[in-house]
C-alpha cells in the first residue's frame, strides 16, 4: 500500500480512555478532524462520545463516530444500537467500523459479520462507511468481500520511532491502498494530556467526501435527509444522483440540500415509482444503493470473452509487480491485491489476451510474466522432426527445438504462455508422447 505524504490531513481518534480534552488546543496544532468513539458491541456506549462531539465541532474540525465491535454479536443489532446513540449528532466524516478481534470465530465468519454491517448501515444512512483494522488482523480474518469498503489501517513503529510511525502500513492481501492510516498510538497533540491516536488522511479522499464542517444542533434521523440538512450524508446523496444521471449544474454535490437538490431527488423519485416529495428517506437511499449496485455490475454480453484452457493445458505466470485480481473479464471491481512474485496458474484469457484466468477472478496480462516449461518427447522419426520444425514455423514460435539421436530419437523444448498450450495441443493431436 501506499506511503504517507505530507501533503494528507491530519486527524486523531480518541475514546473515553484519553479524558478531558481541550479541543481549542487540538485545533491549533494542526488537527483538522476527528473519529471519536461512540459505542461498542450492542451495550458501551462511551460516555465522553457527545462532550467530544461538541468540543471538536465548536472548535471547527471534522468529526466522525467509530464502532469497537464484537463479531459474535448479529450485526444488524450492533449498527441498530450505534446508530440509536448517534442520534442528531451530524457527522462531517464517514462512519467507521472497528474490527480487530475474532471472538473465535474463522475468517468467512468475520468476513460475513462486517459485510453485514457494513451493508446495513450504508443502507439505513446512505453514507459508505470505512472499515478499521490491522493488516496482520485483515490478512488472517478478512477475505476480499470487504475490499469495496474504503480501508482505515494501523500499524506502529516499535522502540523509538514509536511516536513517529512507520513509512507506510505494509502489504494487504485485500486492498491496494489506504483512505487512512493510524501510524501511531503514541502521539502527541496539544490540547490532549498524555499519548493520542494520530492518523493521516489520504488527501484526495478527504476532498472527495468534504463538505465542511456542519453545524451543531437538531437533525434529522441518519436515514432521511430533506431541504435544509447538510454535511456528508447530503453531500454522497448528491454524488450518487450525479452518478444516475441526474444533473446539478448549479451547485453539484457541494453537501447542501438546496432547491437543486430536491427537485433531483424528486426527479429521481417519479422515475422510479416514488413519492415525488423531495425528501431521501429510507424508500429513496435503497432504491438509490440498488440502481448503483446495478450500473457497477457489468451485463454479460458487455465482457469479453474468455477462452478457457481447463486444468489439462494450464499454465503458470509470476507477477513482476504487485497486481490486482478483479471480478469481471473486463478487469472491473478489484477484489484484492496480491504482491509481487507470486506464482498462480492460468486457466483461460480474453480476447487480445488482456487478460488472464486465475483462481478467483482476473489479472492484467501486462502484470504477469510466463514461466517457461521444458517438455520432452520421444520416439520421433525424421519426419515427424520435420512436421514438428514445420508447425513450430507456421504458428510463428520460434523457440529452439533440441533432437537426440541417440538411442531412441526424442527432442526438448522450452515454451511458455499460449506458446505451450500450442505446442501440448499439437503433441496431443498427433499422439505423440511427451513430459
Amino acid at each position: 500500500m501506499q506511503s504517507r505524504n505530507s501533503k494528507n490531513v491530519k486527524i486523531i481518534d480518541v475514546s473515553h480512555h484519553n479524558g478531558t480534552i481541550n479541543w481549542t488546543q487540538v485545533a491549533l496544532d494542526g488537527v483538522k478532524g476527528a473519529y471519536i468513539k461512540l459505542t461498542e458491541g450492542t451495550s458501551f456506549l462511551s460516555k465522553t462520545a457527545y462532550q467530544n462531539y461538541l468540543g471538536a465541532k465548536n472548535a471547527g474540525l471534522r468529526v466522525g463516530f467509530y464502532h469497537y465491535a464484537h463479531a459474535n454479536n448479529d450485526p444488524i443489532k450492533e449498527v441498530d444500537f450505534f446508530l440509536e446513540k448517534l442520534g442528531n449528532m451530524k457527522v462531517d466524516l464517514p462512519h467507521c467500523l472497528d474490527i480487530e478481534v475474532n471472538k473465535g470465530l474463522s475468517k468467512a465468519q468475520v468476513t460475513a459479520f462486517s459485510v453485514k454491517w457494513l451493508e446495513y448501515l450504508q443502507k439505513k444512512t446512505g453514507i459508505t462507511p470505512l472499515l478499521y483494522t490491522y493488516v496482520g488482523f485483515s490478512n488472517s480474518y478478512l477475505s476480499s468481500a470487504v475490499a469495496k469498503y474504503p480501508l482505515w489501517i494501523a500499524r506502529y513503529a516499535s522502540g523509538a520511532q514509536r511516536e513517529a510511525g512507520p513509512s507506510n502500513p505494509g502489504k494487504s492481501n485485500i486492498w491496494s491502498k489506504w483512505v487512512m492510516f493510524q501510524f501511531t498510538d503514541q502521539g502527541r497533540v496539544k490540547g490532549i494530556k498524555g499519548h493520542v491516536d494520530v492518523n493521516e488522511m489520504d488527501l484526495d479522499f478527504f476532498r472527495s467526501i468534504d463538505s465542511g464542517v456542519t453545524v451543531v444542533g437538531d437533525a434529522n434521523p441518519p436515514s432521511s435527509y430533506r431541504k435544509g440538512d447538510s454535511g456528508l450524508g447530503v453531500k454522497e446523496l448528491q454524488q450518487n444522483l450525479i452518478k444516475l444521471g441526474y444533473t446539478m449544474p448549479k451547485h453539484g454535490d457541494d453537501g447542501s440540500y438546496g432547491d437543486e437538490t430536491v427537485e433531483a431527488v424528486k426527479s429521481f423519485q417519479r422515475a422510479n415509482g416514488l413519492l415525488d416529495d423531495g425528501i431521501s428517506g429510507s424508500k429513496t437511499l435503497a432504491k438509490i444503493a440498488e440502481l448503483l449496485k446495478a450500473q457497477s455490475t457489468p451485463k454479460q454480453e458487455d465482457l469479453p470473452k474468455v477462452t478457457s484452457l481447463g486444468d489439462k493445458y494450464s499454465f503458470q505466470v509470476k507477477t513482476k509487480v504487485a497486481a490486482g485480481v478483479y471480478k469481471y473479464s473486463n478487469l472491473a471491481e478489484k477484489q484484492k491485491t496480491i504482491g509481487a512474485n507470486t506464482i498462480f496458474s492460468v486457466y483461460g484469457y480474453t480476447e487480445g489476451v488482456k487478460a488472464w484466468a486465475v483462481p478467483g477472478g482476473f489479472v492484467q496480462a501486462k502484470d504477469v510474466e510466463l514461466i517457461p516449461v521444458t517438455l520432452r518427447t520421444g520416439g520421433l522419426t525424421k519426419e515427424n522432426e520435420a512436421e514438428f520444425r514445420s508447425f513450430l514455423k507456421g504458428e510463428g514460435i520460434d523457440s529452439e527445438l533440441n533432437v537426440h539421436a541417440a538411442g531412441n530419437p526424442s527432442a526438448e523444448i522450452t515454451v511458455a504462455g499460449l506458446q505451450l498450450v500450442k505446442v501440448k495441443q499439437f503433441l496431443d493431436v498427433k499422439g505423440w508422447y511427451y513430459k
